[in-house]
């Protein structure tokens, strides 16, 4: 395997649109990402000229001809800054010289280097075994398998979640998970299931959003001002479908689903939950679910409803198992809350 002589790695250029189109339209190629046959050179120019905030790409230029490209985008979360998402193109024209090393090694000197990323992941097919076999030379470990995560080519992909941890040492001992306030009422709760109404709900879903309790077991922050819950409640995103739990006159929880954007996704979605700690093991938790269950399979006919949660909530884990959601794998170092980093499944209930 020879480099090719004379490769220059450099920031993408809005020049560069018509080559990087000639790579990601390559049948090749195509098959191994997340693109469409129809994806037209305009959506190319428009990604290039609008990264999106946190995104880092280079280009590797040949002879003034770009032949791959390589993108890293650091999560803006608060608590996954230190991760970041890697995404690699090759033109096949090039494939086995040695192009994908010289990426890669850029990518991880920019996310080590400069950004201070303490773990990179990336979502690989898994039949694409030279890809994977690259990321792995570069201290990529798989965490699990994400099951009919893409559709494409009229069959489902299962796609490979892997990732890179620099430092890990640093967190072999984490915190204990800090105890929870003991249940005030412990009998079962028959909630009213109903969607939100802004701005009768607000001041009980800040309530909530703010707790210590409910940011450790999701990925909020205790800080959290009402005017964010505020936004977040009065208008809905596009395919954001939401239920909350009302009891005695009082919202105690809500749940979510977000419709998956790509069109190879339209089956997918992902879920999100929280409940008042008053009302944990009260049955809150499951009549959620239930509403969410089933309009996923009854009403927007997915095929896929997919969550993360932490390994050290077993609570919630027994729950999801309950309603047939199974663990499909581990992020590692994957969140910071509290004082700790905590490790967290990644779930999927799968529908016919």
């Amino acid at each position: 395997m020879n480099t090719p002589n004379h490769l220059i790695i450099r920031p993408l250029h809005p020049d560069d649109a018509a080559d990087q189109y000639a790579i990601v339209s390559d049948p090749r190629v195509a098959a191994n990402l997340m693109h469409l046959p129809s994806a037209e050179l305009a959506e190319t120019h428009k990604w290039i000229q609008e990264p999106k905030p946190g995104q880092h790409r280079l280009a590797a230029e040949l002879n003034g001809r770009v032949i791959g490209s390589i993108n890293v985008r650091q999560n803006l979360r608060p608590r996954l800054m230190h991760s970041g998402k890697l995404g690699l193109m090759v033109h096949p024209d090039y494939w086995g010289q040695g192009v994908g090393n010289v990426l890669m090694a850029a990518g991880l000197n920019l996310a080590d280097n400069w950004l201070n990323l303490l773990r990179v992941e990336l979502e690989v097919y898994t039949h694409n075994a030279p890809a994977i076999h690259l990321y792995e030379k570069f201290g990529f470990a798989t965490e699990g398998i994400k099951r009919k995560a893409v559709f494409g080519d009229g069959r489902y992909f299962d796609g490979q979640i892997m990732a890179r941890l620099r430092h890990p040492e640093w967190y072999a001992n984490q915190p204990t998970l800090p105890a929870t306030r003991p249940l005030k009422k412990p009998a079962p709760a028959r909630a009213t299931i109903r969607p939100p109404h802004y701005p009768d709900d607000l001041d009980d879903l800040y309530h909530i959003f703010r707790l210590p309790e409910v940011a450790r077991t999701t990925l909020q922050l205790p800080s959290q001002e009402i005017g964010h819950t505020r936004d977040r409640l009065k208008e809905a995103p596009p395919d954001l479908y939401r239920f909350v739990a009302e009891v005695d006159g009082r919202v105690v929880g809500m749940a979510s689903l977000h419709q998956k954007q790509n069109p190879r996704e339209r089956h997918a979605a992902g879920l999100g939950m929280m409940v008042h700690p008053d009302y944990w093991g009260r049955g809150i938790g499951s009549q959620l679910l239930d509403a969410l269950v089933n309009l996923a399979g009854n009403w927007l006919q997915l095929t896929r409803v997919e969550l993360e949660v932490n390994t050290d909530n077993l609570a919630a884990i027994r729950l999801y198992e309950k309603l047939g959601f199974v663990i499909e794998g581990t992020h590692r170092l994957h969140a910071y809350g509290d004082g700790r980093m905590a490790d967290s499944h990644f779930m999927a209930r799968l529908s016919s």
